[in-house]
């Protein structure tokens, strides 16, 4: 079966059920899992769908919400967002940008959490008006439809006005040598950009990131503070992220 008839049968299925599973998209085509996974990397990039932890989902960071079986009813993800609640405090101003795991962490806010969180991502933005004690502020630019984000240079100079507490990056790849890479180039200019304005930098990684390497570089190792996963600190696959001199949570 040719990668085009793949593709189609890909966009069919989520068309159909909503969601869908790589292993069983892997064992119902009789392809390879990462044939399967570069599939659905590249109908994301062109918009066409979402790659969650897993699978896919229709390409809309507000529809992790009802979709069983993926985003925060996967016991990884849930794992890892209750985990990530230990960087926060009250008064504290954060720096979230796009992503299904920053959209997570903001959903689980406790209600009683008085904080500031900037973000360039209007779902984000969006999931806090459920939070009465935290103050929302949003990022102008160009707004990229395909990961609902706000881009470009309007952005950019809001952020040389800010010095926050704490970033949380959002990211596609994290190798302990390469360091954070993104398939997006001018979303990586402007990550680099926010990791400048922030006291703290943390990243929060599905196990599917770590290891793995992306097109475009933000940054080295050397510049993030914190590494949140669902697996234990102590997991010896994290000793060379430990080695860097990276706090794992």
């Amino acid at each position: 079966m040719i990668k085009e008839e793949r593709q189609r049968l890909i966009i069919e299925k989520l068309n159909r059920d909503q969601k869908i599973n790589l292993v069983e998209l892997s064992q119902l085509l009789h392809v390879s899992y990462d044939s399967i996974r570069r599939d659905v990397i590249e109908l994301e990039d062109k918009g066409l769908l979402k790659k969650v932890h897993g699978g896919a989902v229709a390409n809309s960071y507000l529809s992790f919400k009802t979709t069983q079986g993926f985003g925060i009813d996967n016991q990884e993800v849930l794992h890892l967002t209750r985990k990530a609640q230990k960087l926060f405090e009250n008064h504290q101003t954060i720096l979230m940008d796009g992503g299904t795991t920053n959209f997570h962490i903001a959903e689980q806010f406790p209600k009683n959490l008085e904080l500031t969180v900037i973000t360039n991502s209007l779902p984000l933005a969006i999931v806090l008006n459920e939070h009465p004690k935290i103050e929302t502020i949003l990022l102008g630019g160009t707004y990229h439809k395909r990961y609902q984000i706000t881009l470009g240079n309007q952005a950019m100079r809001q952020l040389e006005h800010l010095r926050v507490d704490l970033y949380l990056m959002g990211f596609n790849g994290l190798d302990p040598n390469v360091g954070v890479t993104l398939r997006n180039y001018e979303e990586s200019v402007l990550k680099q950009k926010m990791a400048k304005s922030a006291k703290k930098v943390a990243i929060c990684a599905i196990t599917e990131k770590i290891h793995t390497i992306e097109t475009y570089k933000v940054c080295d190792l050397h510049e993030i503070d914190f590494l949140v996963t669902s697996l234990k600190p102590s997991d010896p696959s994290l000793n060379d992220f430990r080695n860097k001199g990276i706090e794992i949570i």
